[in-house]
């Protein structure tokens, strides 16, 4: 229903828009080069210009509909990742009007002018298989090591909505919250081998052995699949701070991948909320504000000051998406040691 409405507005918007500003239809056959830019093309350009404005207001409606305050992030991201694929409307459009009635090729005209359409349509729709065989993937380890490591069930999809978010405040690029995405649901697949610990206890060595592994123990398992490198990247240093006493390679401020501080942040906050699993039922909204305290506590030693802004900022929408988590499957209590806790951070603070 969504779509033929927003067809339909664009397409009526587009007419109105083309005649308003002197759009000559139809054309006479011995029409000139001059009136061919002055009556066709200008026309077309306000009229395809009119119909992405009348496109977006019709998504930020539908939108506003299922999520009042994503609307301007929603609106913001499809701008910024479909805008330029307008101008080629534009372009083929007063070609194929040319071809039409100053080239007298008539009907014919569709052909040269379907043929790279479907192209481009084949092309994106091989882009869109690919992205969902990529993601296909990614589910298949996560689902690989959740079943190994048990405390990491659900965890992967929170650090996720968390990370998105927080992405969008940060205006990324659709690339960029893809790669995150990866990121996300992948950081702790090097958690495979779980370390038995009861919370109060000291961390014998090869706790302390596998906390410190698992970033590196993760680039081990996803290097060399293409299509994971830049998430790789944050993946391998999401356990560095802000100010430089992490770890695997102790980085500091912004020489830290911007993707893995965004995980650092959303890791945070998850563990957080987790470690209360047993009152998350009944009071996952102050759980949610004592972690975000704490979150911003951090910021400017363990964490990004930018990066907790942004969360800050998107944590009302984080709270909600988390609360109907919750409610669709309440986590598990955690019965080891979670590595992105503040004071396991801590601990390890400085240490090389």
């Amino acid at each position: 229903l969504f779509t033929s409405i927003s067809v339909v507005v664009c397409v009526v918007s587009e007419g109105f828009a083309y005649s308003f500003v002197g759009g000559v239809s139809p054309l006479a056959r011995d029409i000139g080069l001059q009136a061919l830019l002055r009556n066709v093309l200008l026309p077309i350009v306000v009229a395809v210009a009119v119909s992405f404005v009348a496109s977006m207001a019709c998504l930020a409606g539908m939108t506003a509909l299922g999520d009042g305050q994503r609307r301007w992030l929603t609106l913001r991201e499809n701008v910024r990742s479909s805008w330029s694929v307008y101008p080629g409307y534009a372009v083929t459009s007063f070609v194929f009007v040319c071809l039409w009635v100053p080239a007298k090729l008539g009907p014919l005209s569709i052909f040269p002018i379907l043929v790279p359409l479907m192209l481009a349509q084949w092309t994106t729709s091989v882009r869109d298989r690919e992205h969902q065989s990529h993601l296909r993937t990614v589910e298949t380890l996560v689902a690989a090591g959740q079943a190994s490591q048990p405390m990491l069930r659900g965890r992967s999809g929170w650090v996720d909505m968390v990370s998105r978010e927080i992405g969008l405040e940060l205006q990324l690029s659709s690339e960029c919250l893809q790669s995150l995405q990866y990121a996300a649901l992948l950081h702790d697949i090097g958690l495979v081998a779980p370390a038995a610990h009861r919370p109060g206890e000291f961390l014998n060595a090869g706790e302390v052995e596998w906390i410190r592994a698992h970033p590196q123990q993760s680039v081990l398992m996803l290097q060399g699949v293409d299509f994971l490198a830049e998430s790789v990247e944050a993946i391998g240093h999401h356990h560095e701070r802000w100010d430089g006493l992490g770890y695997p390679t102790g980085l500091d401020g912004v020489k830290i991948p911007k993707l893995a501080r965004v995980l650092a942040v959303a890791d945070t906050y998850c563990a957080l909320v987790a470690a209360e699993a047993d009152s998350l039922d009944c009071e996952t909204s102050q759980t949610a504000a004592r972690a975000l305290a704490t979150v911003r506590s951090l910021a400017g030693k363990q964490l990004d000051p930018e990066v907790v802004e942004a969360f800050a900022r998107a944590n009302a929408r984080v709270v909600r998406a988390l609360s109907e988590s919750i409610s669709r499957e309440a986590p598990l209590p955690v019965v080891g040691v979670d590595p992105h806790l503040p004071w396991v951070s801590d601990l390890f603070a400085g240490q090389r």
